[in-house]
């Protein structure tokens, strides 16, 4: 993170367990209800500053546990049909591709270009989860 000519960045947000729960809990709800766990998630994360890999990782393994736990009710309200893990099992290939692309790219760019990428891809999300949700 980088501030711009003449201004200093502010300081990194404090983390909190209270705010880290409420958030992760909206996350955790938004990702079971309409898959947009992110931006919620990201709410809570972005503002530490927390270094690419550390912010990598949680991301990772929070998505990681959680998806694994929406397992059971996506059981329950019979979202595991055939054709689900059938689309699962075939987009499984491309995977570690994301993944490999996701490192390459990581690697090439400056803390300051990575959050502000983050940060765009944050504002595109969020401005299509607000379009879609007022049915625009």
């Amino acid at each position: 993170w980088q501030a711009r000519p003449g201004r200093t960045a502010p300081p990194p947000a404090p983390s909190s367990r209270l705010r880290g729960g409420v958030w992760g809990a909206v996350s955790g709800l938004t990702s079971t209800i309409a898959h947009a766990g992110g931006p919620p998630l990201a709410v809570y994360l972005y503002p530490l500053r927390l270094d690419r890999a550390t912010l990598a990782a949680t991301t990772v393994v929070f998505f990681g546990v959680l998806n694994y736990v929406k397992l059971v009710p996506y059981f329950f309200l019979g979202q595991l049909s055939a054709t689900n893990l059938l689309t699962s099992l075939l987009l499984l290939p491309l995977a570690p591709v994301g993944v490999y692309l996701g490192i390459w790219l990581a690697k090439r760019m400056s803390d300051a270009w990575f959050y502000r990428v983050i940060y765009a891809m944050l504002a595109v999300t969020g401005t299509k989860l607000v379009w879609d949700g007022l049915g625009l």
